[in-house]
């Protein structure tokens, strides 16, 4: 099988690698000392001893650079090893036979090797695009996957009773997302099965499906890497079947509403332009796809490349499961690159409105009554590494100051922090009183919030509030807002603003302006109820990323 972004031998490709850095050539050549040498070292050994091979054992078996090592995370490893039991390869150059050996390593620690510089395989097999596409891009080449030669379904597992309940053939996604056990997934960073899934839930509900967006949300905060025996789990059929194996509580699967998308098995070359490295790819894609090595693969619980029969050791619902392409790898990627953002630690400054309307009440509930639900509930939105400060404003609040800072910015996984925010959060109707000083407000959690910005988190000032500016004693002006945070803009410490807006009176066009001078897009959030309050203020951290 042709892999054409390493097969190719273009005038372009020869123009772009002599004009590489000397840097780079010895990277290159570390990364091949590494490995063993490859045919650079037979080379060497054959011309340093005149062909006699007198030298040979003092430096070596000359034919150890006949090694190829394939690189695979630990589901297939096993089958690939078994896949290459017996098997020889065809001789080099030196006259060597080529050899294979897998080392089980997870795509994490092979990125790790490939951005050290110093891969110790040759050739990598993976069921993750997304990996080869990192890989790429800290190799700076192109590592591209040939054709698949195995496959897997993405489903969902669990106890057979449990799965009944989402659907008989397949899991309507209305189900799913509401199931009881919750469904949980894989960090879809890594893990393929996981990704598929998401992105076909995300495609068939809708991004303005605001329930769908909240189950989203607690998906990314329960990620998990093991599949639970008492709990629906996205995995790969592949993946429950080796669970299977070895354990004596066998689990069922299920497959999506739409079909199951196929996690596509595949191999790439680690080095490119390098004849042995060719050749060894070849014959290694020649025996995957042979009948022994599809066999090992069916026997590790693989399906062929196109997804059509299940193995006879398939967990049990596998005959029940219609197989699809899925969406295309752009679309995947867009979705994982959200998902990677939105778990992202999170510095969140909770401003809220404690001025006298939020007594306001609709139905027997108050605004501050269901602002203080309702930001209860937020904290479980949210990733477990994330930080929070509360502020509240209203005329006058510290002394002559409009604001006051309840709780400074503290994480919520220490437990005696998050106690006295969430006591901050349910004292907050005991406080309402004055005017709405939004502007003197706003400058001065934006302020806060960008002197505390750290690097690799997201820094957002959410303000929850019923009204707009009324200072009787006057502070800032709109005009006078926007020019100082205009001033104050640094692309080294963006800090996005959002807003909550609850009842009619928020004038959401201003808000939106204001935002959009500090780079956020502005969004504002509206809840016409307090009743409505606890659902957007879901979608307001759930959806912080894009902001």
């Amino acid at each position: 099988m042709a892999d054409a972004d390493y097969t190719s031998r273009s005038e372009r490709r020869r123009e772009s690698a002599r004009s590489n850095s000397g840097k780079t050539v010895a990277a290159v050549v570390v990364a091949l000392l590494a490995i063993g040498g490859g045919a650079w070292a037979c080379n060497k050994a054959g011309d340093d001893n005149g062909g006699n091979g007198e030298n040979a054992a003092a430096s070596g078996d000359k034919c150890a650079g006949a090694q190829i090592t394939i690189t695979a995370n630990p589901t297939l490893s096993g089958p690939l090893t078994k896949a290459l039991e017996g098997y020889k390869g065809g001789q080099d150059e030196q006259g060597c036979e080529r050899t294979y050996a897998v080392q089980a390593a997870t795509d994490s620690e092979t990125l790790q090797q490939i951005k050290s510089g110093s891969p110790s395989a040759q050739i990598w097999v993976s069921d993750n695009p997304g990996s080869f596409d990192e890989a790429s891009e800290a190799a700076g080449t192109k590592i591209t996957p040939g054709t698949a030669f195995a496959s897997s379904p993405a489903i969902i597992s669990g106890p057979s009773a449990q799965l009944k309940k989402l659907g008989t053939d397949e899991a309507a996604w209305t189900k799913i997302l509401s199931a009881n056990p919750p469904l949980t997934v894989a960090n879809i960073t890594r893990d393929r099965a996981s990704a598929l899934a998401v992105t076909a839930a995300s495609q068939a509900l809708g991004t303005d499906n605001q329930k769908a967006r909240e189950a989203f949300g607690q998906l990314a905060l329960t990620a998990r890497d093991s599949i639970p025996s008492n709990a629906p789990y996205v995995t790969s059929e592949a993946a429950l079947a080796a669970r299977n194996a070895k354990s004596s509580t066998k689990l069922a699967e299920i497959g999506l509403e739409g079909g199951s998308p196929l996690v596509k098995v595949s191999a790439a070359k680690m080095i490119a332009d390098d004849p042995q490295t060719d050749a060894a790819y070849e014959e290694l894609m020649t025996r995957l796809t042979s009948a022994e090595g599809q066999k090992a693969f069916a026997g590790a619980g693989y399906r062929s490349a196109d997804g059509s029969k299940p193995p006879s050791n398939a967990p049990q619902g596998a005959d029940s499961v219609r197989t699809t392409s899925g969406a295309s790898d752009q679309t995947v990627s867009q979705v994982v690159a959200s998902w990677a953002e939105a778990t992202k630690p999170l510095r969140l400054t909770t401003v809220v409105d404690v001025s006298g309307s939020m007594r306001e009440k609709t139905r027997g509930v108050s605004r501050i009554e269901a602002v203080s639900k309702a930001t209860k509930h937020g904290l479980s939105l949210v990733p477990a590494s994330t930080s929070i400060a509360v502020w509240e404003f209203s005329t006058e609040l510290d002394g002559k100051k409009d604001y006051e800072e309840r709780i400074p910015m503290s994480p919520i996984s220490d437990p005696a922090k998050l106690k006295r925010i969430q006591a901050s959060i349910d004292t907050l109707p005991q406080r309402v009183k004055g005017d709405t000083a939004l502007y003197d407000t706003i400058w001065a959690t934006y302020q806060a919030a960008q002197k505390d910005y750290k690097d690799g988190q997201i820094s957002t000032v959410l303000l929850v509030t019923d009204g707009r500016n009324d200072d009787p004693k006057g502070g800032l002006s709109l005009s006078e807002l926007k020019k100082k945070l205009r001033d104050a803009v640094d692309p080294k410490r963006p800090v996005d603003i959002s807003t909550l807006a609850i009842g009619e009176d928020v004038n959401t066009k201003e808000l939106s302006d204001i935002a959009k001078i500090t780079g956020s897009g502005g969004t504002v959030y509206t809840a016409k109820t307090p009743q409505d309050v606890s659902a957007v203020l879901a979608a307001s951290l759930q959806n912080r990323s894009s902001n």
